[in-house]
């Protein structure tokens, strides 16, 4: 009942804040999804891990404008905070602040100041299908307190931006949630970037040269309490529509590498490729993604996904998940309905 509740009332702020960012004069803006996701483990080869899980997740990207160069910005988001160990239906829940910053636009630049993800990699968000960005969100870099200054280029006829960014792990109340309480963040906790002052650093560069995307970055994120080595990571991906008669194929490769791994002495590479074509009015996708950390046995991840518009902005998805991890092998079926305003 307290996560239903949760639902419905993240759904009305949500609501309410786009009503506001309709009024033309209003310094308000919003834009927010709901998705309803179920996964069915139908085989697995550890015991007790073929279970039902339904879960949603909302989020909402809310921005009030203080001047037409200056903003302070927020992305709320309200998903399950704790991954169930048997039969699960919209349970364990929490509504948190994953970013709340304050922005700035030069118009030759924008700076950034507060809580926000700093840019490295972009197969955690853009990899086709239901599944096929669960590896590379292993690499995004999220809820960090700190600053960037983006400055967008162009060479030729490509729009470019190169981004840098200074950070720390946030350990304030945002990093703690309501409903379902994920804990706050604490200095003894270690892990990298969970440091007194912000010691990390992301460099990403992306753009486009025609109808080739591609993206490149560099992190160094300091080690914490606890950890041997701060991490340093590579990543770099393309990605691109092929235009095969009737039917165009779009390509995405991203492969990225770290040395002392979470603060480790390992090693780690992940590496995404995923395709999707529009077959009549439904979108097949297919994702490969390997993960392989030193001393650890190599994952694997293959995922088939099928997604169809059944009204506007409304979609639903059905997918395949094949996954080798830590020498389980399981098979999931899974079912997803969105909606994004």
């Amino acid at each position: 009942m307290k996560t239903l509740y949760l639902t419905l009332v993240g759904c009305a702020l949500l609501g309410a804040t786009e009503a506001l960012s309709q009024e033309a004069s209003s310094p308000f803006s919003a834009e927010f999804s709901f998705e309803m996701q179920s996964d069915f483990t139908v085989n697995s080869s550890a015991p007790g891990e073929e279970i039902n899980n339904t879960f949603a997740t909302i989020e909402g990207g809310l921005s009030f404008a203080l001047t037409p160069q200056t903003s302070i910005n927020s992305t709320l988001v309200l998903e399950q905070i704790t991954a169930p160990t048997s039969d699960s239906f919209l349970e364990d829940h929490g509504l948190y602040a994953e970013e709340l910053y304050f922005a700035y636009d030069f118009g030759a630049a924008q700076v950034v100041l507060g809580k926000f993800n700093p840019a490295f990699g972009i197969a955690w968000d853009v990899a086709p299908g239901i599944y096929g960005v669960d590896f590379a969100e292993d690499y995004e870099i999220t809820e960090k307190i700190g600053a960037s200054l983006t400055m967008p280029f162009s060479v030729g006829q490509g729009a470019h931006e190169l981004t840098l960014a200074i950070f720390n792990a946030d350990r304030t109340v945002l990093s703690e949630s309501l409903g379902e309480n994920r804990g706050r963040t604490r200095l003894s906790d270690g892990g990298v970037s969970n440091t007194d002052g912000p010691e990390s650093v992301a460099v990403s560069l992306s753009g486009a040269f025609g109808p080739t995307e591609y993206n490149l970055g560099l992190q160094s994120q300091a080690r914490g309490v606890g950890d041997v080595a701060d991490q340093t990571g590579i990543v770099g991906g393309l990605r691109r529509e092929f235009a095969t008669g009737a039917l165009p194929v779009t390509v995405l490769v991203e492969a990225a590498y770290f040395d002392n791994f979470d603060g480790t002495r390992d090693s780690a590479t992940f590496a995404t490729l995923g395709v999707e074509a529009p077959v009549g009015p439904v979108t097949l996708s297919a994702v490969y993604a390997l993960r392989d950390v030193k001393n650890l046995p190599q994952d694997q991840l293959t995922t088939v996904s099928g997604e169809i518009e059944i009204a506007d902005g409304l979609t639903a998805a059905l997918a395949y998940r094949y996954g080798d991890e830590g020498g389980v092998e399981s098979h999931t079926i899974g079912a997803l309905l969105a909606k994004e305003f």
